[in-house]
């Protein structure tokens, strides 16, 4: 669920400290920005959920009418009111008591949310079993990843889809990424100042608040891995990957004089990193 602004470059690296223990779910949880993220996403998700993530998931899911998803770290339930609305039965978890109160007020009949750590799912969901299972924006949250795969390959049936979508970890690595601009070539790039080392960093969960206001206060920590530690932990958990999409983003700004430069960059540099995964035994 981690968002980040289109400029977030920050200086020269830093090695931030990385946590080898993971910490409890309360203190990871989004619950201090509960309030302002329920407000943000509202019922059926922000912009960039509702034209890009939310029909990338459904449709690398490809969940039928009556079938069990659970939706790992679910926040106030824009996926599981998605596939509500197609007849599955939705069961998310997540650690935010309030994002829970928000997605249980939403919910209807194909909803289930329940308070848990998604490192821990068989605490949360004692001897339940799905069809198939997402994380929308989530593991980049969480650390370690190892056990939310497993707990998760634990619930899945031989064949049952893994679909996980992510902040682009090869493009979009906070406060160590960010646009750059060419004027010899008259052209748009990407710099990347770090990839292959995992850190965790604090970011602004809400990046476009004015200063001095209660939302630009609000923090959360974010943990950028390289793909390969994704891939080597679902193949750990017994996952394998089958299906990848890299999606680009789709707003714009105003028509200048680099709009083509950018439009380009834009077209070519994907914002999110969708991956599908199947449990093979």
């Amino acid at each position: 669920m981690a968002q980040f602004p289109r400029r977030d470059y920050s200086g020269p690296p830093r090695k931030p400290p990385v946590s080898a223990d993971p910490a409890p779910a309360a203190h990871t949880a989004w619950e201090g920005q509960a309030g302002w993220y329920d407000k943000h996403q509202g019922d059926g998700g922000a912009d960039l959920y509702q034209t890009v993530l939310l029909p990338a998931v459904l449709k690398r899911l490809s969940a039928k009418k009556g079938q069990r998803v659970l939706d790992v770290g679910s926040g106030q339930g824009v996926l599981g009111r998605a596939l509500a609305h197609l007849g599955v039965d939705a069961v998310g978890v997540e650690a935010s008591p309030s994002l829970v109160a928000a997605a249980q007020g939403r919910a209807g009949a194909h909803e289930k949310y329940v308070l848990g750590d998604a490192r821990d799912l068989a605490a949360a969901l004692p001897g339940q079993a799905f069809d198939h299972a997402a994380a929308l924006m989530v593991l980049q949250d969480l650390e370690p990843i190892l056990p939310v795969m497993q707990g998760v390959a634990k619930m899945l049936a031989p064949g049952g889809r893994f679909v996980i979508a992510l902040t682009h970890p090869c493009f979009r690595q906070p406060k160590r990424s960010a646009w750059g601009w060419d004027d010899d070539r008259r052209q748009q790039y990407r710099r990347i100042d770090g990839y292959l080392s995992m850190y965790q960093t604090r970011i602004a969960t809400h990046p476009g608040a004015l200063p001095g206001t209660p939302e630009a206060a609000l923090q959360t920590v974010s943990t950028h891995r390289p793909l390969a530690a994704y891939i080597e932990a679902a193949g750990a958990a017994g996952l394998g990957i089958t299906g990848c999409d890299e999606l680009t983003n789709p707003r714009r700004g105003t028509k200048g004089t680099r709009f083509a430069a950018e439009d380009l960059a834009a077209k070519e540099i994907p914002l999110f990193l969708v991956l599908t995964a199947v449990r093979l035994r």
